[in-house]
């Protein structure tokens, strides 16, 4: 038998591991527990992650079995602290981020896992994906709040002793809108007590999923938000943009109108999904010239962009996230966005609701706000007349038209 490579013996961990996880949610959403086959398998997998976890330590250099350990040691100082949360019978509650002067209630001071929401927002997921020029904030704490100047001034001309005219100068202010947000997740209490369950990582990547997916929905969506919201939700179509023999002059132009509002072109970041980049790799900049592709390089028509399925999708009437009838382009300056997390984030381990079940919940509670800085910028236009909402003025929503009789921009 042809002896694994370190590779391959570590994607077989993985999937081991997948497979356990998957088992112990699977019970704890039916709030049950496993069945006597689901137990048997998940025996065997825990054995076989022993054996297999040996195998890859034999192929280790000194410097990444001494990694190893450290991970290792983290995951046991999670599940020791769960451990004793879940014997003492009470809810307990942990900082992500410590807290000053606060030395027995957050997770360094347990030995617990350190958490940060820098780590949890890969960028490389089908959909999740966050443009660069976006940055989030974390950690917020006070009342913040964005001074705007709406109006300029003007040069007059006068006579020798004529009297110059008074301009005013006007400002607005902007300040984000914080919304409370959160998540459990069910942890099997037979993985608590197992060595083999890799339990850190499980809790990490539901934590991690869940902020990505949320982060994405939001920014993304044409869903009309009831509360945090990204710029293109409920926004109307600037127009209409033909995928075919005029797309790449119909994106320029679509960019180009940025312009007149003093944007940079060079900010810009487009989002489409990713059946529309298929269909831009394939549609020449010029027709019959060997000019390349609209969507060539990583760029659409010269400026990054991000693919993601999240733009054309909407709210139905039930709150369902579901396809909108016609496929859009989003254009946007993100540096005009501004996506913050406030204050701590809290984690709570809960012992005792499902104790019945033998089911541990943590759960994850915090506060995110996401606010257009763009709505103001030289005075702004209400939705409405005396409204007080203000359109957004850093991002357009351009419905994709496949023939090319659709109305130019």
């Amino acid at each position: 038998m042809t002896k694994k490579t370190k590779d391959e013996l570590q994607v077989r961990y993985r999937e081991i591991q997948d497979r356990m996880g998957e088992l112990n949610v699977t019970a704890a959403t039916a709030k049950r527990q496993l069945t006597e086959e689901e137990l048997s398998e998940w025996h065997a997998l825990s054995r076989e992650a022993e054996l297999v976890m040996m195998e890859i330590k034999g192929q280790m250099t000194s410097d990444e079995l001494a990694k190893h350990r450290e991970v290792v040691s983290k995951g046991e100082q999670l599940r020791e602290y769960l451990r004793q949360t879940k014997e003492a019978g009470a809810k307990r509650e942990i900082l992500l981020f410590p807290a000053a002067g606060n030395t027995t209630a957050n997770i360094t001071a347990s030995g617990a896992i350190q958490l940060s929401i820098h780590e949890l927002i890969p960028t490389l997921h089908e959909g999740l994906g966050l443009p660069a020029t976006l940055k989030i904030v974390t950690g917020v704490t006070g009342n913040e709040l964005w001074p705007v100047s709406i109006n300029d001034v003007e040069m007059e001309e006068v006579g020798e002793v004529e009297a110059l005219n008074d301009q005013v100068l006007d400002f607005a202010n902007i300040s984000p809108v914080q919304n409370a947000v959160g998540l459990k997740v069910p942890v099997s209490n037979m993985a608590i007590d197992n060595a083999a369950f890799d339990l850190m990582g499980f809790v990490q990547a539901k934590f991690a999923l869940a902020l990505k997916k949320y982060l994405a929905k939001k920014i993304y969506s044409q869903a009309n938000w009831a509360k945090n919201k990204g710029p293109f939700s409920g926004l109307t179509k600037a127009g209409t943009i033909a995928i075919g023999s005029n797309a790449y002059k119909s994106i320029l132009k679509a960019v180009a109108k940025f312009s007149d509002k003093g944007f940079f072109e060079g900010d810009v970041v487009i989002i489409m999904d990713r059946e529309t980049e298929a269909e831009l790799k394939a549609t020449p900049k010029i027709a019959g010239a060997a000019g390349g592709f609209v969507v060539e390089n990583g760029l659409c028509a010269g400026y990054p962009y991000v693919v993601t399925h999240y733009l054309n999708t909407k709210l139905d009437g039930n709150g369902k996230l579901v396809p909108t009838e016609k496929k859009s382009i989003g254009i946007g300056y993100f540096e005009w966005f501004a996506c913050q997390q406030h204050g701590q984030v809290r984690m709570v381990v809960d012992p005792v609701t499902l104790a019945d079940k033998g089911v541990t919940r943590v759960i994850l509670r915090t506060a995110w706000s996401m606010t257009d800085l763009s709505t103001r910028i030289n005075g702004g236009e209400e939705t409405s007349q005396g409204s007080g909402v203000y359109k957004t003025q850093a991002f357009a929503l351009y419905e994709i038209e496949d023939s090319e009789s659709s109305s130019e921009i």
